[in-house]
């Protein structure tokens, strides 16, 4: 006997499945598994499909029961059906199917799979310690830095004013030679030639409206680090996808004193690029140099107020910095060195 197949949670590339299997008057089961089939889109509706094992199938081993099985390798924003089945002496049964629809992943973002990680380095600087257990759900985040190109979008959509402030609120610091977005009079252009480097000269403020706007917000502390070091993918690298820093990293040592456009080193486990160097991006946290000691397991977000915000990553003026390290500024300042880049959840 084989009871309904439930779906108990969903990401872009798998699916959680849960039935229950067991025997009832019948010859013991021989083999038990899950099967699934991309769901029939030719015909009006909700066209049900039965799923066999001549299908995409998984063997389960164990005993007769409760299940629940993972499957694996899904292809984002698609729709599969899938049931339990189980095979003895007398035949195959199947339970009835389920609708799975597995979310897209949005354009530049790659998916965070959540799951536990210690955070910290207990070789690390004092705000480092201690090394504590973290629990994040499922997230997107941004694959690069938001550009100048993405930015000047923004700031023409939102009709900022051309100083770079809202309400006296600088979000972009316009008064400054460095920075590479320039105002032409009718609207915000990039300069000529850095279209897709890092926005930079940034506040936190002008990072968490672009944020919002996008239909997001800054990574946590907590969700960058995971994201860095390749979430659930990791190899154990120190820095975002390497233990070499110039594979993965513009800084002091190789970006000769200058920024360098978005995605020229190697991306991490992930699919993320430049998580070491070349801008320092901005956190959504205040930063408290003893808040590990106190960090919750569960998603957490930081203190609830302080004087600086969260950086991480390092830059193109400093040495490597690990995926560990961590930094902070006023929530108002603007320099040259600091970026940020997008989370979304799912």
């Amino acid at each position: 006997m084989i009871s309904k197949t439930y779906l108990k949670g969903v990401g872009p590339t798998y699916a959680d499945v849960q039935g229950r299997v067991y025997i009832e008057g019948s010859s013991a089961i021989e083999q038990r598994g899950v099967c699934w089939v991309l769901k029939n889109t030719a015909g009006p509706g909700e066209t049900l499909q039965f799923p066999t094992i001549t299908n995409d199938t998984m063997n389960i081993d164990g005993s007769t029961g409760l299940v629940n099985v993972r499957i694996r390798g899904l292809v984002p924003d698609t729709a599969y059906f899938a049931c339990f089945y189980a095979k003895n002496s007398e035949g195959i049964k199947y339970s009835y199917p389920v609708l799975i629809r597995t979310p897209a992943i949005p354009d530049g973002f790659v998916f965070v799979e959540g799951g536990d990680f210690e955070m910290g380095n207990i070789l690390g600087e004092d705000d480092e310690k201690p090394v504590h257990m973290v629990t994040l759900e499922n997230y997107f985040i941004a694959a690069k830095e938001v550009t100048n190109t993405q930015y000047c979008k923004f700031l023409n959509e939102i009709e900022l004013a051309a100083d770079g402030s809202d309400g006296g609120m600088k979000y972009i610091d316009m008064g400054h030679a460095e920075t590479l977005i320039t105002h032409n009079g009718t609207q915000f252009i990039p300069v000529a030639g850095f279209e897709n480097y890092p926005a930079i000269r940034i506040s936190w403020y002008g990072a968490k409206a672009y944020c919002n706007w996008a239909g997001g917000r800054l990574p946590t502390e907590a969700e960058w680090e995971f994201a860095a070091r390749g979430g659930i993918k990791s190899t154990g690298f120190v820095y975002a996808g390497s233990n070499a820093p110039g594979d993965v990293a513009w800084y002091a040592a190789n970006a000769a004193g200058k920024l360098h456009p978005g995605g020229e080193k190697t991306a991490n486990e992930l699919g993320t690029y430049d998580m070491n160097g070349n801008v320092w991006e901005w956190c959504d946290d205040w930063y408290d140099a003893s808040y590990y000691g106190g960090s919750p397991v569960e998603k957490p977000g930081g203190p609830s107020s302080g004087a600086d915000k969260v950086l991480r990553g390092g830059s193109y003026l400093e040495g490597a910095r690990y995926t560990t390290s961590r930094f902070r500024d006023k929530p108002e300042a603007t320099t040259s060195n600091i970026g940020f880049r997008v989370k979304i959840a799912i």
